[in-house]
């Protein structure tokens, strides 16, 4: 082979490699095109998903807009769904809420359009609604009609949206109206109401504000100066208590002088305060409502001092009673003795009459003895006392009244009583005045005619119970028949249940009175154990 040969093969081999190197270029110049075709196809749906996060975004934002109305929310979300799809330029949308709808200025309805449910608390209150204005080719896979899967996703998600900035500005809207209410309340409220919290006043309303003065400094600083001397103690005790934390809440009502006690025309008022623990601003606080109840106690002391003069008048008008009679008696038989002086009769008619004046001098001098006996009764002499053994004498000594009343008489005597430190012949007098008492009341009545006594342990105290099957005690009566001189019977001083009630009061026990098994009285004794500290 001549050099021409080895040339011309060296010059086929080189064009051969060429067209192979060509081949190459050319497979990766396609390849080139196809990876800027994808690559601007997935920059071109980045950009769409941007567009979506942008209008996503600017919704949520609108969540925080707290001086926004809903109405203009929905309108700028409205207005923002259009940039967010494919072609803003031929897109509308409106929204349907309840009875309002709310559009883009370019809306029109047309074929091609996708929608997406509004929900409230898993009720339908809306639908949102997207247009396209003309109908846009066939796309690839991925195309629902003109619109992208994306894209009715996208609108799913709005509809979500959109449905829980309703929610939220309904729930804060029915929040408003709930401290609007809340607010009118407090703010017209006839109570001084204030918070207090490290030490200051952080609110307090119009009515507080009329009270407000140094009581305030009690709930700041716990300053007494201006309470009461007499409720200083209570007071304090509640303050230390509450600010302690033993008590999440405290009720006292108490004195105090709403001028500085310098002041030479002091003027006492009474207020009630229920100071409750709370958490205010996610802080601990104290919650004070105070009412002015110094005309209530005004009225009170007045009411009581009428209820006090009434039971004078009647403890005057049954000493009156009982005097008048035996006192109009020695009036006549002083005028008879006259007369007698007078004619000179005998001796014997003298001494007759002068019998009769000191029988009612007596009568006069017994209802002087029993009031006595009631406003300075004799001290108890406390002996450890079997009750049982007190009930069975007083029994013994009622039995004739009992027999001759033709009364049947249960006793229900609890075994093994402990003794109680009492005085016998008081707790005696009591029990015997309170058989008499039933007897008398069953004592115009007909058919079975019943009593019964029981005694019982119950906690510190021994009871004794007195049961009858009379008349009873008229409810409006229950608390009257123990003032002294009240009495429904004829013949009766009306003083035996209020001098029973005192010698029970001075054990330290209880006297009262309620409705029997049988529709007549039943009055029960407590009577402690061991004496207190009051009966010392």
């Amino acid at each position: 082979m001549n050099d021409e040969d080895n040339t011309k093969e060296q010059l086929l081999e080189e064009l051969k490699t060429l067209r192979n190197r060509l081949a190459e270029l050319e497979a990766l110049e396609a390849k080139h095109t196809r990876l800027e075709e994808e690559l601007r196809k997935r920059k071109h749906e980045l950009e769409e998903r941007l567009k979506e996060l942008d209008c996503l975004y600017a919704i949520s934002r609108l969540l925080g807009e707290k001086d926004t109305s809903l109405d203009e929310i929905i309108q700028r979300a409205v207005d923002a769904i259009p940039f967010s799809l494919q072609d803003p330029a031929r897109s509308c949308a409106h929204i349907i809420l309840e009875d309002r709808a709310f559009k883009t200025r370019n809306f029109v309805e047309s074929p091609w359009k996708q929608a997406g449910d509004i929900v409230f608390h898993g009720d339908r209150v809306g639908v949102l609604e997207v247009f396209y204005l003309g109908e846009k080719p066939e796309g690839p896979e991925g195309y629902e009609g003109p619109f992208l899967k994306e894209e009715k996703n996208l609108l799913v998600a709005i509809a979500e949206l959109l449905g829980r900035i309703i929610e939220q500005r309904q729930t804060e809207r029915a929040l408003i109206e709930s401290e609007e209410r809340f607010r009118c309340l407090v703010e017209n409220s006839p109570t001084g109401i204030f918070i207090v919290q490290d030490g200051r006043i952080v609110y307090e309303n119009p009515e507080e504000k009329k009270l407000s003065g140094p009581l305030a400094l009690l709930f700041r600083e716990g300053n007494l100066e201006n309470i009461h001397p007499d409720d200083v103690q209570k007071v304090k005790e509640g303050y230390q208590k509450l600010v302690s934390g033993d008590f999440e809440s405290l009720d006292m009502d108490f004195r105090f002088y709403p001028q500085p006690k310098e002041d030479s025309n002091l003027d006492m008022k009474w207020v009630f305060c229920r100071a409750s623990l709370i958490e205010y601003s996610g802080k601990k606080a104290i919650l004070v409502n105070k009412l002015d109840v110094t005309r209530a106690k005004e009225m009170e002391h007045l009411l009581g001092i009428e209820d006090k003069m009434a039971s004078l008048g009647r403890v005057a008008s049954g000493i009156a009673h009982e005097i008048r009679n035996p006192l109009s008696g020695i009036n006549i038989y002083l005028t008879n003795l006259e007369k007698i002086f007078e004619k000179g009769e005998g001796l014997e008619k003298v001494k007759e009459i002068l019998k009769q004046i000191q029988s009612a001098s007596s009568k006069i001098e017994s209802v002087i003895r029993r009031v006595m006996d009631f406003s300075k009764p004799s001290k108890p002499k406390y002996v450890p006392t079997d009750i049982n053994h007190i009930i069975a004498e007083a029994i013994d000594f009622s039995s004739v009244t009992l027999r001759k009343g033709r009364i049947i008489l249960d006793k229900t005597m609890a075994e093994n009583l402990p003794p109680c430190q009492a005085d016998p012949h008081l707790i005696e007098q009591v029990i015997l005045n309170l058989i008499t008492n039933a007897a008398e009341a069953m004592k115009n009545m007909g058919g079975a005619k019943r009593m019964e006594i029981a005694s019982s342990l119950e906690g510190s105290h021994i009871i004794v119970k007195v049961f009858d099957s009379g008349p009873g005690v008229p409810l409006h009566l229950k608390r009257r028949i123990f003032d002294p001189f009240f009495t429904t019977k004829n013949g009766s001083t009306g003083i035996g249940l209020s001098i029973s009630h005192r010698i029970i009061t001075d054990h330290g026990g209880s006297l009262s009175v309620s409705t029997s098994k049988w529709d007549g009285a039943e009055f029960k004794v407590e009577i402690p154990i061991a004496r207190g500290k009051s009966q010392e």
